[in-house]
């Protein structure tokens, strides 16, 4: 798939150079309490506040928010007993995120929320959207996607403001499934498109309508998705190898660096979701939740730690701004690792 994309677009050959990062962490979250499990999808700029969802005793699932010392407030949203608080914006006052009680994307319902506050659908002249609401910048603006009113199972990438979808987002890639997941306060979306030729995901970044193909360079990568974006250009997320484990970065866009995040502890997933503006990232595997910090020395809260040892990578990105021609449509999107969130 990849040297297909790369002659279509006379595209430069990833190259890829790996050093030893910095010292970093992983600071386990606390758990819901009662929870089975618990995940972590942002965190606030002032390296306390966090958002995230819990399963409970009965296999429901809860949106909460609250502070690292475990003091948390749990929310629902519609009736489907699976609502999942996917951000928070820099001041932890806002939070974003969907309903969902099957794993079809276009019966999932977004939301937005005032801390404190009921949540509220989003809405397009008044009509509620179906997808995912994610990421948030400090302006209130919000990124996601929603699915065609027309009922044609397309997905569009979005922009909005409160609790409204105020545009379209799109890449000029052929696809079936387009997906905004987080915009900073320079107006720069991170997401990703399926490639309908393979049903396998490739990450973007969209700043002025100009569209960047972000790829992590592995030789055994399968797929690439970002997931959060802060006003310094540090983007987050997963890529899948062959062998069927999703991984997490981060990756610099500036310098065209990743830096690999894994849990020691995990099996078959570890997933990085949003980051703040202290580069701090929310991060959930199937060993727990956690908060990465890039720098050791600069982790906040008290408890026990997990000493990581990143590894960074350089790779030239992709740029295109040309529309493929002779992609086929609608083939399946790849399957989560059992216990991963979708992304």
């Amino acid at each position: 798939m990849r040297t297909t994309i790369k002659i279509l677009f006379g595209l430069s050959s990833v190259l890829a150079m790996s050093t030893a990062a910095s010292a970093a962490t992983l600071m386990p979250i606390i758990p819901y309490p009662g929870a089975t499990t618990t995940s972590v999808f942002g965190i606030a700029d002032d390296n306390n506040t966090i958002t995230g969802s819990y399963v409970d005793q009965n296999g429901n699932t809860h949106g909460f928010y609250g502070t690292l010392n475990g003091s948390y407030s749990s929310f629902d949203f519609g009736h489907s007993g699976a609502t999942q608080a996917r951000a928070i914006d820099p001041s932890g006052t806002l939070i974003t995120g969907f309903a969902n009680i099957s794993a079809d994307h276009c019966s999932f319902e977004e939301f937005e929320m005032k801390v404190g506050h009921h949540a509220k659908a989003i809405t397009w002249d008044g009509t509620p959207l179906n997808g995912e609401a994610q990421g948030l910048n400090a302006n209130g603006r919000f990124a996601g996607d929603y699915c065609d009113l027309n009922g044609s199972g397309t997905i569009y990438g979005m922009g909005g403001r409160g609790a409204k979808y105020k545009r379209t987002v799109s890449t000029p890639f052929q696809s079936s499934y387009t997906a905004e997941r987080a915009v900073n306060s320079n107006f720069v979306f991170a997401g990703f498109y399926v490639d309908d030729s393979t049903g396998l995901q490739v990450g973007t970044l969209i700043t002025s309508g100009k569209t960047q193909q972000i790829v992590y360079p592995a030789d055994n990568e399968s797929f690439t998705v970002l997931e959060g974006l802060n006003d310094a250009g540090t983007a987050t997320g997963q890529w899948g190898d062959t062998d069927g484990i999703t991984h997490s970065f981060s990756y610099d866009s500036t310098t065209g660096t990743f830096v690999e995040i894994d849990d020691p502890n995990a099996g078959s997933f570890t997933q990085a979701w949003g980051v703040n503006n202290s580069g701090l990232i929310a991060v959930t595997s199937d060993a727990g939740a956690y908060i990465y910090c890039p720098d050791d020395n600069n982790c906040p809260g008290n408890g026990a730690k997990i000493a990581v040892h990143p590894v960074s990578s350089t790779a030239a990105m992709r740029h295109s701004n040309a529309q493929k021609k002779g992609w086929h449509a609608v083939p399946s999107q790849h399957k989560l690792p059992k216990g991963a969130a979708v992304q």
